[in-house]
């Protein structure tokens, strides 16, 4: 504190000032005079003006960032017939209850950090010398700069969340959480692999600028107005009632005369009971203008840091029980089960009439192949999609972009109607583990390797038919730690980029400056396909000359079973082999000269071609070495892609990124099968229950927690529903060709034929009647209610459980 004799010093000092300026240039009196005013008006000295500029500016800052981002809140949540005035009018309203929370708390924050400064600083004495001059001059050089620093960085830290959740929103039409950072963080080694336009960099720069100067105008403000006049007087009403309180009472006093004037419930109900009420509301409100109204900063401060609630400012939708399970497992499957609130099973077997059939021996199992290639688009294939092409995604080329593929998906079982979540760590859960996958934008089921969560799939039903476990792919199993999860989960080995780069140098006779160097046979996302495929050939052809000679020995076969993902289709498909970049390659310009992003769907479809070409070979080989007749292949999509949409968000284009090629071969084993399409809405979580209809179920059954059936089952086109989910933009279900698209908690739904109108621009929703209309919101409501149920079980470690 100074003392009154160093305030007047300095105010005479400022008078002498403004005294010679008006004598020396008399055209500057009136100004200089209004400034003076202004500036040393006693108004500056009211005690609510602190803690009202706070308010006005977060609650003026967040309004207008709010107004921004409002029509893209509302289209991420509802449709256009949402962007009500009610609408608008409720979000805002909800949206700045929520924010005067943030206010509130920075406020507090902030006459914490001044409460503490007074006390460290101390008071100068009323007796003015030099020496306590100069040291009060000191403390307040010292008191401006932390007040400074603290006050943009703390005007910072509340607002970054909030505007980098607007700006997520408009750009990429997701949500901001520190799952996010976090993600960044660990996998900081490919953030340079994300695909970011130049607009959107620009944005995060404008956004960023704009950030920063509010932040230093708030800290600007405080330190040099607010405090210039009575800086050494306390400006925060709590501060000053605590000094007026304690003035003549010991500090141990200071408590009971809070309560005593009570100003200790008013600060309560300020911080603790103010904030619960606007939760409550917020969780009570319209789902639409809950989540339109979310404030990132406060709802991520309550569901991380304080972990006051889990679901946040937004209604529960879903809580992680389920009905039944009957309503989730197919009929056509056998099974006993631990609960009837738990889909946690031992299965025992399939019946019922077949859609097709594989001849095989149980004494002379063959070998199981399954194939996730990457970004493996339904709409690739002309020979899936057919002649028909009711959606024109041919544009009348009568071409097919993997000729290879539609070659041996002819010759056995293709799946025309396949679906996926989004993107390839999903596919783990689904394709190998029969789940709906883990409902997040950022965390997937396989983050952090889950080495403490125990899980039933397709490693663990094969490791006990009595085979060898493989997992292969050209890229490295650090990404979402495939590393620790694989191993943790089934798999007996692992085989990634590292393993293909040794082989390659071994066997293929590759340099170890042809993986970077002028042969490119490496990219930033791993080997290319055209090396893993022929490791993966050496390694089939040889395991199968082993089993050839432990059967031959009177020994157990040990079939393998072997999942492999390729790699060399990923975004942004501009890298190549430079053999491969110098050959010729098909015409596919019928399906890009008239686009927007022509030079990137090129660069796609040159890379889906060379994928397919690889696995061509790869087949090829096996058919010639005699392996494929003891083999059954399963292709699918890992998902989709959009290149149409660019690469910033593919997404987007919600079909072409969850609608996957699918093809089971079984050389020599289909019979009347062969060229068979199974036509009715097929998930990758089916793959499980048909391969174990294929190659015959334990004698004691196998456990299990999926949803998947047995496509090898007949069923009636249409009569099931399907659930297929791309966190980054909407859930969806699909029964025939129908697709439902609906949001996680608001209502809005479209319902589109996925087949027909691939593009989802005609809504058959409204035409519905009531009846169908009410069903297909049943169906919405057992989606949610099945994707949340994964996600609880997964976060509690007890999938396979009765209870949880």
């Amino acid at each position: 504190m100074v003392s009154s004799s160093a305030l007047s010093v300095e105010s005479s000092l400022r008078d002498d000032k403004f005294s010679a300026m008006d004598t020396r240039d008399g055209r500057w009196l009136k100004p200089r005079q209004l400034l003076h005013n202004v500036v040393y008006s006693n108004f500056w000295s009211h005690r609510w003006l602190g803690w009202a500029f706070v308010y006005v500016v977060v609650l003026l800052f967040f309004f207008i960032y709010r107004c921004a981002g409002m029509s893209a809140l509302i289209k991420m949540y509802g449709t256009e017939k949402d962007k009500t005035v009610g609408v608008e009018l409720g979000s805002l309203g909800l949206g700045m209850l929520e924010d005067f929370i943030c206010a509130t708390y920075l406020v507090t924050v902030l006459w914490l950090i001044d409460f503490i400064l007074s006390r460290t600083l101390g008071a100068s004495s009323d007796s003015m010398t030099v020496q306590t001059f100069i040291k009060w001059k000191r403390q307040r050089i010292v008191r401006r700069a932390v007040t400074f620093s603290t006050s943009w960085m703390l005007f910072v830290a509340m607002a970054a969340p909030f505007v980098a959740d607007i700006m997520l929103v408009r750009l990429r039409s997701m949500r901001f959480t520190f799952e996010i950072v976090d993600m960044a963080i660990a996998q900081s080694d490919m953030v340079s692999s994300v695909a970011i336009s130049k607009s959107e960099y620009n944005e995060v720069y404008v956004t960023g600028t704009i950030l920063v100067l509010v932040a230093t105008f708030f800290a600007s403000v405080q330190k040099i107005v607010l405090w210039f006049k009575k800086e050494d007087d306390e400006l925060w009403t709590p501060k000053e009632e605590l000094d007026e309180s304690s003035s003549n009472d010991s500090y141990d006093d200071v408590g009971d005369s809070l309560l005593e004037n009570g100003k200790l419930f008013v600060a309560l109900f300020a911080l603790v009971f103010l904030p619960m009420i606007i939760l409550a509301i917020s969780q009570a409100a319209s789902p639409l203008i809950a989540n339109v109204a979310m404030d990132a900063t406060i709802n991520e401060l309550f569901t991380r840091a304080l972990d006051i609630t889990e679901i946040g400012f937004v209604p529960l939708v879903a809580d992680g029980s389920i009905e039944g399970s009957s309503l989730y497992i197919h009929s056509t499957e056998d099974y006993v089960l631990s609960a009837n609130n738990s889909l946690y099973r031992q299965t025992t077997g399939f019946h019922g009439d077949l859609a097709f059939n594989v001849s095989v021996d149980n004494d002379n199992p063959p070998n199981v192949v399954v194939f996730a290639v990457e970004s493996f688009r339904f709409h690739d294939s002309h020979y899936l999609v057919g002649e028909a092409d009711p959606s024109n995604l041919f544009k009348g080329w009568n071409g097919t972009v993997v000729p290879n593929f539609d070659k041996w998906a002819k010759r056995g079982v293709a799946f025309s109607n396949l679906w996926s979540s989004w993107k390839t760590s999903r596919s783990l859960a689904s394709l190998l583990f029969a789940q709906i996958p883990y409902d997040s934008t950022q965390t997937t089921d396989t983050m952090g390797g889950r080495t403490d969560v125990e899980l039933a799939g397709m490693p663990q039903l094969f490791k006990k038919k009595g085979y060898e476990t493989f997992f292969t792919t050209g890229t490295w199993t650090t990404y979402d730690d495939w590393n620790t999860f694989l191993p943790a989960h089934g798999f007996d080995n692992l085989w990634d980029q590292d393993e293909m780069m040794a082989f390659g140098e071994s066997d293929m006779n590759i340099s170890s400056s042809d993986w970077d160097g002028a042969a490119h046979r490496k990219f930033k996302w791993g080997v290319h396909d055209d090396v893993s495929f022929e490791i993966l050939g050496n390694l089939l052809i040889n395991k199968t000359y082993e089993q050839t000679n432990r059967v031959a020995a009177g020994e157990s076969k040990q079939p393998l079973f072997l999942t492999h993902y390729t790699i060399s289709s990923h975004v942004e498909y501009k890298d190549r082999p430079t053999w491969y970049a110098e050959a010729d390659k098909p015409d596919f310009s019928a399906l890009y000269d008239d686009g927007e992003y022509a030079a990137n769907v090129q660069n796609y479809l040159e890379m889906r071609y060379f994928t397919d070409v690889e696995l061509g070979k790869f087949m090829d080989r096996m058919e010639a070495a005699g392996v494929l007749n003891d083999t059954i292949v399963l292709i699918v999509g890992d998902h989709g892609q959009a290149p149409e949409f660019g690469n910033d968000t593919p997404e987007k284009r919600d079909v072409s990124c969850t609608h996957v090629a699918g093809a089971l071969i079984a050389e020599g084993r289909l019979g009347e099968y062969v060229g068979l399409k199974i036509e009715d809405a097929a998930e990758q979580y089916d793959m499980l229950n048909t391969l174990a209809d294929i190659t015959g179920a334990p004698e004691d059954g196998f456990e299990q927690d999926g949803v998947g059936r047995s496509l090898k089952r007949n069923v009636t086109f249409g009569e099931r529903v399907i659930y297929s989910n791309n966190p980054g933009v909407k859930n969806s279900i699909i029964r025939g060709h129908e697709r439902l698209r609906y949001d996680r908690s608001t209502d809005s739904v479209l319902l589109h034929n996925a087949y027909a109108d691939h593009d989802m621009k005609a809504d058959l929703f409204p035409a519905l009647s009531t009846e169908e209309k009410s069903q297909w919101r049943k169906w919405r409501d057992r989606g949610r209610e099945v994707t949340a149920y994964y996600k609880k079980r997964w976060d509690d470690k007890c999938l396979l459980a009765a209870t949880c």
